[in-house]
């Protein structure tokens, strides 16, 4: 796995990360069962990460970093004055 990024925490401490999976170079979404409930990795498409019913706060986590990043692709960086 690559390029992870955490986004979402839950109360109980499940974790939700963002990264590149290295043999498909597709992004997925890993999630990380707290300790308590044994600590589980599940690995699922972005896609159907954000298909999945119900909504919780970790898919409106993911949803608002790939608005922010899509937001901030293609924009300039404008150059420092000398």
């Amino acid at each position: 796995m690559e390029n992870i990024r955490e986004f979402a925490t839950s109360t109980n401490g499940d974790r939700w990360f963002l990264g590149i999976d290295q043999l498909t170079n597709k992004e997925v979404v890993v999630h990380l069962g707290n300790p308590s409930s044994g600590g589980h990795e599940t690995i699922t498409s972005v896609a159907s990460f954000l298909n999945q019913r119900p909504l919780g706060p970790e898919h409106k986590a993911l949803d608002m970093l790939l608005a922010d990043r899509r937001a901030t692709e293609g924009q300039v960086t404008p150059a420092k004055p000398v």
